[in-house]
């Protein structure tokens, strides 16, 4: 038998190896770049329900809870607020505002981390009560009624009077919850970090139901029809019966074969019979409200943390890819992006024609609101304030949330 010289086999062997190490960096690539899934996926206008477009409000004195409506569409397309603006006040609350505030009636309610939550006159943001929470607040409160229902990280959904800050009851939730109130009638529904999903009665507290996701619940719910329906951090969205807490259906988030199935920080919006939701995975997903089957993917460059703004057919989400992006909501074809020149971690809003949103600096000093025209994503305004969800508004009155500050804004066109 004849023998192959040892020169020859080492040749062989270090060809083998290098041809192999290729083969690994080209499998790493490909993992890493969302290679062994299925990326973009376009929808189509099957199941897409024109007739259940966002509605909004003429002259409204109210923004009742975050996202606006029960379906957090974080649009009042209805609501006329165009620059220039005179700026009628500014009240420095003394610590982060991570989440906008809720009005109604010329009240302005938000909570702050220094575990307070504050009541404003929404003409002259003079502070008309503030009261002491059980912890941080990572939310905005909602109102029900008389009342205004506040969460804490300490694990407790805390109802106050509106008048005078008198506490009418107060629920501990078991573990942390940073899901803003979604006020349905006269039930609450929040999730919690412990990965439960709660219905309370608003007037006194009593648990009606309780219903577990399959990760923690940052994200607040949604309404959808008969449904309640929230993302967890399993990289799940799921859809509960309103009235029993039943599970309808469970989607599991599209991913890459690295990163998986994610996690859903923001909270979805409901319209045109779909589900629209932002993952960490880099997915933007929309789903069919009816039972939860993908109509369409876009996969961003970066994170994608910000909670979707929809109307007129759009859809607006921000990335860590330092863009906002406009996407056609029956499709999810890209209309247009903004480039901001910073991360973009808080959910736009959508008031009159414009979309707002703000980026999240590296020094908060430097983060900026942005105010973009909602077809073209031009740019109309800048804002010298800014890192999360920044704008909320009623008739004559522009609010804007930033770091610790909100600013009270009056359109003089």
């Amino acid at each position: 038998m004849r023998l192959i010289p040892r020169s020859q086999t080492a040749i062989a062997w270090t060809i083998s190896g290098v041809f192999l190490a290729i083969a690994l960096v080209l499998v790493a690539y490909t993992v890493v770049t969302g290679g062994f899934d299925d990326g973009d996926q376009l929808g189509t206008a099957e199941g897409f329900e024109q007739a259940q477009r966002p509605s909004g409000a003429l002259g409204t004195n109210r923004w009742p809870e975050y996202g606006y409506d029960a379906q957090r569409t974080r649009a009042n397309p209805d609501l006329d607020l165009p620059p220039p603006y005179r700026r009628a006040w500014k009240q420095d609350l003394g610590s982060l505002l991570e989440f906008p505030p809720v009005v109604d009636d010329g009240r302005l309610f938000v909570g702050t981390n220094k575990r307070r939550a504050y009541a404003l006159d929404v003409d002259t943001g003079k502070i008309l009560w503030w009261r002491k929470l059980t912890g941080r607040s990572a939310a905005s409160p909602a109102i029900a009624g008389e009342l205004v229902l506040y969460t804490t990280i300490n694990g407790y959904v805390e109802a106050m009077h509106q008048d005078d800050s008198q506490i009418a009851w107060r629920r501990d939730v078991g573990t942390s919850t940073e899901s803003s109130p979604l006020i349905i009638g006269s039930r609450a529904y929040v999730g919690t970090l412990g990965g439960l999903v709660l219905c309370m009665d608003v007037r006194t507290g009593r648990l009606i139901w309780t219903a577990r996701a399959t990760g923690e619940v940052k994200a607040s719910l949604v309404q959808s029809g008969r449904q309640v329906i929230v993302g967890d951090y399993g990289g799940r969205i799921t859809s509960f019966s309103a009235s029993t807490g039943r599970i309808r259906w469970r989607t599991t988030s599209p991913g890459s074969l690295l990163a998986g199935a994610g996690a859903f920080y923001g909270n979805p919006a409901a319209a045109y019979g779909r589900i629209y939701a932002s993952n960490v995975n880099r997915r933007i997903i929309s789903l069919n409200s009816r039972d939860g089957s993908i109509a369409w993917v876009r996969v961003v460059g970066d994170w994608a943390y910000s909670s979707p703004a929809v109307n007129d057919e759009t859809v607006y989400v921000g990335s860590y890819d330092e863009k906002l992006y406009a996407l056609d909501a029956i499709t999810g074809g890209v209309r247009w992006t903004f480039e901001a020149g910073e991360r973009i971690a808080g959910s736009a809003t959508v008031i009159g024609d414009l979309v707002w949103f703000s980026t999240i600096a590296r020094r908060p000093r430097d983060g900026r609101t942005f105010a973009l025209d909602a077809r073209s994503g031009e740019r109309v305004f800048t804002f010298p304030d800014g890192r999360y969800t920044p704008a909320t508004g009623v008739d004559g009155m522009l609010l804007i949330t930033g770091v610790r500050t909100v600013y009270g804004m009056k359109p003089t066109g």
